[in-house]
């Protein structure tokens, strides 16, 4: 996972235990190394292009990652949206998964 997409998918995430998180996020990155290296690749040159977007975008300050996550939601170009629409979906099967795991152990 490349690290704005993982910054991405931290600010996603639900959950404030550090161990959840930690399961969510792994799962999510081999969701996305699961991919096939077509959409894999498209992915992975949109996220280059929206960090360097964004790193211009800050200019040095620091950003809410609430606040970086809502301008991708918003964003005027479809496929931005698209992009941040694909890792929340990642980040909700990974809960979601995780989740049904432990209502299978607690009785």
């Amino acid at each position: 996972m490349l690290p704005y997409e993982r910054r991405v998918v931290d600010a996603l995430l639900t959950s404030d235990d550090p161990g959840r998180r930690q399961v969510v996020t792994d799962h999510t990155s081999a969701a996305l190394a699961a991919m096939p290296e077509v959409i894999r690749a498209g992915i992975a040159s949109e996220t280059v292009l929206l960090a360097s977007w964004s790193a211009a975008r800050r200019r040095g300050r620091p950003l809410d990652p609430a606040d970086e996550v809502a301008w991708l939601e918003g964003h005027p170009l479809g496929i931005v949206r698209q992009w941040v629409r694909a890792l929340r979906s990642l980040v909700l099967f990974a809960e979601q998964e995780l989740a049904a795991d432990d209502t299978l152990v607690a009785p």
